[in-house]
């Protein structure tokens, strides 16, 4: 009886998980390309956090941007880094005087700190109307600008660019860079949908009058992302929210170097408990996840259940059949490429890891550089 009853469940479950996919590689096609005959003034924000190994790279890909100079700006908000992170910037503005770099420092008696306020607080300085946001440790292509702030036409309110990790030598990091091409792809298919859920702050931007009307990220908890600012844009009906899939906005971000890096940061992004303004977007989370926990859980029952393998192996090879199709989609529009030999190897743990990752995430106290996000 029970092998009936977990059958049943896995069909349904599995169909669910179809529908799912086949919105997300619906999606793909309607990612946005940036028109170049639109400059507008530009606004860069950047949180950064005891960064001093990286923000010089990212300063310098920033002041390189072809892009008019007077149309734009640097503003680095230091949330109260304990290295030299905020001297490097301020010397660094000291030697460059185009395009204006400004430096500001959260206010610890205020209690501001974490990435919500630091953005909050670049964006109450700028003086553009669209706002690029990118992190610290990133690094932008030299049209980076022109090409995220090419997809704002009047309905616009929201961009969602690419990301990629940089190339890595060893079998663990490529496994990474794929989990991280799945990630970006449903990114990308969803946001096409017109059924936005996540987004990579590494690469986004947003109209500041949207930014404005929303009350940023509302609560202010410092475990809020951008796809909070992203959802809070939405559900307000402010404005259309696009992907752009251009080569030109692509940004580089560096791989987790370790299993438990890499599992910190995984864990973390998949905290997103009580941070949902649409309680539908929660459902069909909960209902990605009990699809992956059913699979892992009828897999190990399978042991002592024979009639159980069958439906479970079925399940795997349509499983893995349909996320290489989309997956491989995600790659041709992302302009990345996807190795059969990789993908099964990931194939082998993937459900594991999604069963796992998600729950730690919503039990765990989530730390960040010393600090316990608040939840």
């Amino acid at each position: 009886m029970i092998e009936i009853v977990l059958t049943i469940f896995l069909a349904l479950a599995f169909c669910y998980y179809s529908w799912f996919l086949w919105t997300v590689k619906r999606g793909l096609r309607f990612a946005v390309q940036p028109r170049a005959n639109q400059t507008p003034v530009v606004s860069i924000v950047v949180a950064a956090r005891d960064e001093e190994a990286n923000i010089q790279s990212c300063l310098n890909a920033l002041a390189k941007q072809d892009y008019d100079v007077p149309r734009y700006e640097i503003i680095i908000v230091d949330d109260h880094s304990s290295d030299h992170t905020r001297s490097l910037v301020q010397g660094y503005a000291e030697k460059h005087a185009d395009p204006e770099i400004k430096v500001i420092s959260l206010d610890i008696q205020a209690g501001e700190h974490g990435k919500p306020a630091a953005i909050s607080r670049g964006v109450e300085a700028a003086r553009g109307e669209i706002i690029l946001c990118t992190d610290a440790d990133c690094v932008v292509p030299t049209r980076w600008v022109h090409s995220m702030a090419g997809c704002f036409d009047p309905a616009v309110a929201f961009v969602a660019g690419p990301v990629r990790e940089r190339e890595a030598g060893n079998l663990f990091m490529k496994l990474q860079s794929l989990e991280f091409l799945g990630l970006l792809t449903t990114a990308a298919g969803l946001i096409g949908s017109g059924t936005p859920i996540i987004c990579n702050g590494a690469n986004i931007a947003f109209r500041k009058s949207a930014f404005d009307k929303i009350q940023g990220y509302g609560r202010m908890k410092s475990s809020c992302d951008d796809e909070t600012l992203m959802q809070r844009i939405i559900t307000n009906r402010i404005g259309r929210v696009v992907f752009n899939a251009d080569v030109q906005a692509m940004v580089a971000t560096n791989t987790p170097g370790s299993f438990r890096e890499f599992l910190n940061q995984r864990t973390r992004w998949a905290a997103k408990r009580g941070r949902y303004d649409d309680p539908f977007i929660l459902l069909r989370l909960i209902g990605l996840y009990l699809f992956f926990l059913g699979l892992l859980l009828s897999a190990i029952a399978s042991i002592m259940l024979p009639a159980l393998r069958s439906a479970v192996v079925a399940i795997l090879i349509l499983k893995a059949l349909a996320e290489f199709v989309v997956l491989n989609s995600g790659a041709q529009l992302l302009h990345s490429r996807l190795r059969l030999s990789y993908f099964l190897i990931a194939e082998v743990f993937h459900v594991p890891y999604i069963a796992i990752a998600a729950f730690i995430g919503q039990i765990k106290s989530i730390r960040w550089k010393g600090r316990i996000l608040d939840q």
